[in-house]
């Protein structure tokens, strides 16, 4: 069972996005069953661009702890409304902050 999300690229082409299917023991649609294509509501450069701001923003609050190394990773989830978000589970995580210094 696929989930798809389409997201429009500027220069005309796109990027093709699967998800994982939702975990449900209940019944579920037939459109679901089979796949669905959906189209974002948004462009993917314009969805990337959102995740920046937080990047930057956890990079700039570690400069004055003087790492030699830092070392960021967002978890993020697609979507079809509002692009791409940060994961919401706690078994997903939201984001993993490393910073390494070194003896000199």
């Amino acid at each position: 069972m696929e989930n798809l999300i389409k997201f429009p690229l500027a220069g005309g082409d796109c990027v093709v996005v699967q998800l994982d299917a939702p975990q449900s023991d209940g019944p579920s649609p037939a459109a679901n069953r089979a796949g669905v294509m959906r189209e974002a509501q948004i462009g993917f450069e314009e969805a990337a661009a959102k995740l920046r701001p937080i990047a930057q923003i956890l990079l700039e609050q570690t400069k004055d702890l003087g790492p030699d190394e830092v070392k960021l990773e967002l978890s993020i989830r697609f979507s079809a409304e509002v692009g791409m978000v940060l994961a919401k589970s706690a078994a997903e995580g939201h984001c993993r902050l490393g910073m390494i210094w070194r003896k000199r």
